[in-house]
């Protein structure tokens, strides 16, 4: 068991495939597995996500497992399996179920696809997931749970449609108001070039839904599943195009070139493109000297959002103390301005990461973690992506996209403006009781 040190700052690839079936309204997962498979749920149900729906009161979570000992998982146990793999699919409001492993069960090389094809009577599809828990991390979870529906999904003869797109690769981490308005505002970009979203992977709805991606013409492949939408694209004859992931005004403006290159639609780009920023930066001019110019930021999450969030302090003018991105290095690229210090998954109590933390910041944007108060208590920290425990979005409120630039800009500007009064507060209270 690594020490403490040693333990990487990251989760395991068990929680990005929770994330995928959480985001799928009626998927149910079976987890050839010990009972701590379960525990795992609590990472997003209840805490992550108030809207999900992984654990249910009445007893038929969509997260299960087969509850294997060590004895059984080196024998044949696919009976089973057939059996647990049958109650979920009787549920009555299950659309698939997914069969996975962890590594006490994965190492035995059990051949869960085989035990699904022979398994009779289902009523609905059963897709089994490689396991990745020995050489991923959440990330590769997730991306494994969208290639695998995208090689297994039965998809509809029908014709592609010009202007009909799919977005594939979509971090729907939660059931929330921020993903719901990403969710908008992506449609709403897109259907501003002309397109039409006819299906987004994953958005939180039922699994026979994304079977509608057979009418797209151009797969839009996010970073967070670049195979699931190579493999779909391959399937149904779509072109493909890679594009950035929207986070802050560059990257957003990158997103729509590439989307627009690919489908014919660079014209029309530019012009959008001109018109949200006339409307997104006017508002912009006063507040940013005054309160955003200056302070110092510390970034931690997702090592996506980290590259797109050292172009934001750029643009706001924050000066980054440094980036901590909890996923490996491959996964993205984090150009970091200056000195700020860039760390991928660091032991969570190593050195380094460590002495990242000690140095002085006026806010934090940063995901929560689970191994541990990482800040002192009056640093302001705005919470974005996986996980987030302390904040929560009923209303919408996207971080994606250009409205999602502002309503982060309001999120950061608050967090400031609330350091700041305290401040003013405190000097206050030590002038008065200087003069009393």
């Amino acid at each position: 068991m690594p020490r403490k040190d040693e333990a990487p700052f990251n989760y395991s690839a068990l929680i990005g495939a929770y994330l995928a079936v959480n985001a799928i309204s009626d998927a149910y997962m079976l987890v050839d597995s010990t009972d701590c498979s379960l525990y795992k749920t609590q990472y997003i149900h209840g805490r992550h996500d108030w809207n999900s729906t992984l654990l249910r009161s009445d007893g038929f979570h969509r997260i299960s497992f087969s509850n294997v000992c060590v004895q059984g998982a080196v024998g044949d146990h696919d009976a089973p399996l057939r059996g647990r793999v049958r109650a979920m699919d009787a549920v009555e409001d299950a659309g698939v179920v997914f069969v996975t492993a962890m590594p006490l069960c994965s190492l035995t090389c059990v051949d869960y696809g085989r035990m699904l094809r022979e398994t009779t009577g289902l009523r609905r599809p059963a897709i089994d997931v490689p396991a990745e828990s020995l050489s991923g991390d959440w990330l590769d979870g997730y991306a494994t749970m969208l290639e695998s529906i995208a090689r297994r999904i039965e998809l509809p003869r029908v014709e592609r449609r010009p202007g009909a797109v799919a977005l594939v690769g979509y971090l729907m981490d939660r059931n929330e108001g921020d993903h719901r308005g990403n969710l908008s505002e992506l449609s709403r970009l897109l259907s501003a070039l002309g397109l039409e979203v006819v299906s987004i992977w994953l958005d939180g709805g039922p699994y026979a839904g994304l079977a509608r991606a057979a009418e797209a013409e151009t797969v839009i492949a996010l970073p967070y599943a670049l195979g699931a939408a190579r493999v779909l694209a391959q399937r149904t004859g779509a072109r493909v195009v890679e594009a950035r992931l929207p986070f802050g005004l560059e990257s957003t403006g990158r997103f729509l070139r590439e989307v627009a290159a690919a489908t014919g639609r660079a014209e029309a780009a530019e012009r959008l493109i001109a018109a949200e920023l006339a409307r997104v930066t006017p508002g912009l001019r006063w507040i940013l000297p005054h309160l955003f110019v200056g302070r110092r930021v510390l970034f931690l999450g997702d090592p996506h959002l980290a590259s797109g969030f050292a172009e934001i302090a750029e643009d706001l003018g924050l000066r980054p103390t440094g980036f901590v991105a909890t996923g490996r290095e491959r996964h993205a690229r984090v150009a970091a301005a200056g000195r700020a210090t860039v760390l991928f998954e660091p032991g969570v109590a190593s050195a380094e990461l460590k002495e990242l933390l000690s140095r002085p910041v006026d806010v934090a944007v940063a995901a929560t973690c689970t191994m541990g108060e990482l800040f002192d208590a009056d640093v302001p920290t705005v919470e974005v992506g996986f996980p987030s425990y302390w904040q929560h979005s009923l209303a919408r409120r996207p971080f994606l996209g250009y409205e999602g630039f502002l309503c982060l800009v309001d999120r950061i500007g608050d967090a400031l403006a609330g350091r700041l009064r305290r401040m003013s507060v405190e000097r206050l209270s030590a002038k008065s009781g200087r003069l009393a």
